[in-house]
């Protein structure tokens, strides 16, 4: 698994970071979520699943085929990285994160990131949220 999370990463441009990376080898089943600052357009998810899928050593790895899925994380998805927050600056998020020992759940507008945490505003005032007091942030898509 380690030597196919390798020869994947080698494929990964530098601004795209691997999100994710499942392997069934009994179905011969490859998934890879990936993401980036930029919006990630899918005929480069694409090149990049051709790229993966003819090199030599997944082919050996898979002498009888491999299926193979790239993607971006879906609508609703969890937040992982800094960068996934900075990107969404400016769109509702809901939150779900630790203060002191209660566990706090609500909707926020998400008005900036750096490397430590976020901050968001409930309407009323700003709050500072460190990323390791975050336990899932999903941007949240309404159709108003």
């Amino acid at each position: 698994m380690e030597k196919l999370r390798e020869i994947i990463k080698t494929h990964i441009p530098k601004d795209i970071e691997m999100l994710s990376l499942k392997i069934d080898s009994r179905s011969s089943f490859i998934k890879i979520t990936i993401d980036s600052i930029k919006d990630i357009p899918i005929d480069k998810t694409a090149a990049l699943a051709q790229a993966i899928k003819v090199d030599e050593n997944i082919i050996s790895s898979f002498p009888d085929g491999v299926r193979l899925e790239v993607g971006t994380p879906g609508i609703g998805s969890n937040l992982e990285k800094d960068f996934q927050y900075k990107k969404n600056i400016g769109r509702k998020i809901q939150l779900e994160y630790q203060l002191n020992s209660n566990t706090i759940s609500n909707t926020y507008l998400l008005s900036d990131a750096n490397e430590d945490g976020i901050i968001v505003d409930d309407g009323i005032s700003k709050l500072n949220i460190d990323y390791n007091n975050i336990i899932s942030a999903r941007i949240k898509i309404s159709f108003d």
